[in-house]
């Protein structure tokens, strides 16, 4: 087995558990709030985190990490993370994938905006794809179009500005301080917002959310060695089985199937984030 295709098995595998980690977070929104979910699971995920700190020799001390640019960014990863799971608690798990997944398209935009890079015309045809991906979607003039719809697609936005932070902090700083001080922050504002929804909790809902926690740790270490072995070009196309595999538990678990307008919809979005994470290798750097 050649870096490329054991990275992309990496890829897959972290993709499978990422999503599945949704799945748990969606399922346990029939019982608990939002800000319960983020509170309990970001918990017992700063424990995980710390343990790998630790072991890695690196200090636990905020003031070393939760500071400027990270700082900023790790607010851009609080507030993609609640649009996120309050997408998700209320929507169909294939459809708040599948337009979280315009973040590379919203990355293109960005690009051209605010970090005044020439975009091509080849590239912005693929973000009017991506975007006429979001509308068939959506189906914004049908019955079963939210407004809950704007959450995934904000949380997209926000880690666009996420991942524009991300390029000036200090090199110097370990990734897993970056990643502590979003957990940190993503568990305080769940902690605030609990306040507002407290509801009883079940041995049984932390059990799953410990798990949850897990799956997403996990995923993330998996897309991080796939990183690390295999070419940026050639594995990007490879997360975007989360879709799919977020079709498939929306099916298996809450009998949801996506019409073909939405099929329809998927591919475009899909098709237009692999021409942008291809062919511009960049942006696979951010996204995996």
């Amino acid at each position: 087995m050649n870096n490329n295709v054991r990275a992309a098995f990496l890829v897959v595998l972290g993709m499978v558990l990422i999503s599945s980690n949704d799945a748990i977070m969606k399922l346990r929104s029939e019982d608990l709030g939002v800000g319960q979910l983020l509170f309990i699971r970001g918990s017992l995920a700063m424990l995980i985190f710390a343990v790998l700190i630790k072991a890695s020799g690196k200090s636990l001390n905020p003031r070393v990490y939760i500071t400027g640019w990270n700082g900023l960014r790790a607010g851009f990863e609080c507030a993609a993370t609640v649009c996120f799971i309050s997408g998700l608690s209320v929507l169909p798990i294939a459809t708040v994938s599948t337009l979280a997944w315009t973040a590379p398209i919203f990355l293109t935009i960005a690009a051209a905006v605010m970090l005044k890079e020439r975009v091509s015309f080849i590239r912005w045809i693929s973000v009017l794809v991506g975007f006429l991906g979001v509308v068939l979607v959506t189906n914004p003039f049908s019955g079963e179009f939210s407004n809950a719809m704007f959450l995934p697609l904000l949380a997209a936005i926000f880690v666009c500005l996420r991942d524009i932070t991300t390029k000036r902090i200090d090199v110097n700083l370990h990734s897993l301080h970056v990643t502590y001080a979003s957990l940190i922050l993503v568990t305080l504002v769940g902690g605030v917002m609990a306040i507002f929804d407290w509801r009883p909790v079940e041995l049984i809902e932390i059990g799953w959310l410990g798990l949850s926690a897990l799956l997403l740790g996990f995923g993330f270490l998996c897309q991080i060695l796939a990183l690390r072995q295999g070419e940026l070009s050639f594995i990007a196309p490879f997360s975007f089985t989360g879709i799919l595999v977020s079709v498939i538990y929306g099916y298996l678990i809450w009998d949801e199937f996506p019409t073909l307008v939405m099929f329809a919809g998927i591919a475009l979005i899909i098709s237009a984030g692999i021409y942008i994470m291809v062919v511009y290798p960049e942006v696979c750097n951010l996204f995996l």
